[in-house]
């Protein structure tokens, strides 16, 4: 990379977890069905872990 100090994936995957969490109280309740609120604040959870991952990778390859 040209030197960048900043990891473009973290950047992408912190945006996608926080849209995630602003599309949760949005999402459809239908009676007599299950809640899926679960599901955006695992995606969100997932997101955030993928944006540290991806950024101690990111760290990891400027020390070399």
């Amino acid at each position: 990379m040209s030197g960048r100090r900043s990891d473009p994936r973290a950047v992408f995957f912190l945006l996608a977890a926080v849209v995630s969490a602003l599309l949760v109280p949005v999402l459809p309740h239908e009676p007599h069905k299950p809640s899926l609120d679960w599901v955006g604040w695992t995606l969100c959870v997932a997101f955030v872990v993928l944006a540290v991952l991806s950024w101690l990778d990111h760290r990891s390859r400027l020390r070399r």
